[in-house]
């Protein structure tokens, strides 16, 4: 098997998504070996979840910074940034949520619901500056990827 990018150059890998092969050179280029196309998708996908989490963020903001009116703009702030990391926090918790929790009566659901919303604030509180930075960090290493992309096209 034969290089995807670069005919003459025999295949070491294939992209974990598509499957195409890839060389020594191509392969090294992110992470997991995947080509540039499969990497422009997850960026892609990236960027969508960023503008998802980025409207209910400032949806969640406004909430909260109405929610503590008379604490003062410092207080009305720190209440907005509180209640826009649920979001961030909510799909953290997603990931490490066990399946256990399928078999509950409402009241069960009731409280799995509440408890997962404070903690979904308060670990949204932390996660939220980290995850922005990733998803633009990958947004500027996405829009390079795609120039180098369209050159190589050209």
């Amino acid at each position: 098997m034969k290089c995807s990018n670069h005919y003459e150059r025999d295949a070491v890998a294939q992209c974990h998504d598509c499957g195409k092969g890839l060389c020594p050179e191509c392969t090294n280029k992110f992470s997991l070996p995947i080509c540039d196309k499969c990497a422009l998708n997850r960026i892609n996908v990236s960027k969508q979840l960023l503008v998802k989490n980025s409207i209910i963020m400032v949806v969640l903001f406004a909430f909260g910074f109405y929610l503590a009116d008379g604490q003062g703009f410092f207080g009305r702030f720190f209440m907005g940034y509180f209640f826009a990391g649920i979001a961030w926090g909510w799909s953290f918790l997603n990931k490490i949520t066990p399946s256990i929790f399928l078999f509950m009566s409402w009241f069960g659901w009731a409280m799995y619901f509440f408890v997962k919303l404070f903690l979904s604030m308060l670990i949204g509180m932390f996660i939220t500056p980290y995850k922005i930075y990733k998803v633009v960090k990958g947004l500027k290493e996405g829009k390079a990827l795609q120039i180098y992309t369209n050159s190589i096209s050209l």
